[in-house]
């Protein structure tokens, strides 16, 4: 049996033969790795620092994005749309917005699926898509069994990088007691 000496003075000099590129090229591909874990595992919580990040509000429902993503303008108030690079985020609340995620929630698209907390409300969430290059996808399905409204959020884009910081969006959310009704 080795002493935990002699097992230091083995382990400092395997990482020593290392060489630096493969180290660099390892610790690239563990964060990649950790970048689209939630692709595997949808429900994964996410925390970010939005303090900087842009508000908008959806019928009192409020989400926060980085400056870099562009708001795009819709006709209806009861949609949110954002971009950046090849990705695209839409958010909807209606009464029947749960149609927007069913859409994307069939067999031969859906990867995983899961029930989780997002925004402190439980959310029924998905993964869409291969995960491979160019098909990655989010959606997730808040109801308001209250007032009978669904709020869903689909996000879809051709990398990883940009769906995952559309994704950590959604953890922004924060739903306050008394929304305001639905415009028609």
């Amino acid at each position: 049996m080795m002493s935990p000496a002699r097992w230091a003075t083995l382990l400092a000099a395997l990482v020593a033969s290392v060489p630096p590129v493969l180290a660099a090229q390892s610790a690239s591909e563990s964060k990649r790795g950790d970048e689209n874990a939630w692709f595997q595992s949808p429900c994964l919580p996410d925390s970010v620092d939005d303090f900087e990040w842009t508000r908008y509000d959806l019928h009192g429902i409020r989400i926060r994005v980085p400056r870099e993503v562009r708001h795009i303008k819709m006709p209806s108030v009861d949609e949110l749309h954002f971009r950046i690079g090849q990705a695209s985020m839409k958010m909807r609340l209606h009464r029947d917005a749960s149609q927007l995620f069913r859409a994307y929630y069939t067999p031969q698209r859906t990867r995983r699926h899961c029930s989780g907390d997002i925004g402190g409300s439980l959310a029924e969430v998905i993964s869409f898509g291969s995960g491979g290059a160019g098909d990655w996808g989010f959606a997730a399905l808040w109801a308001d069994a209250d007032r009978g409204e669904w709020l869903t959020a689909v996000i879809h884009g051709n990398r990883v990088s940009d769906v995952t910081l559309l994704r950590k969006t959604l953890f922004t959310i924060v739903f306050p007691g008394e929304r305001s009704g639905l415009r028609r």
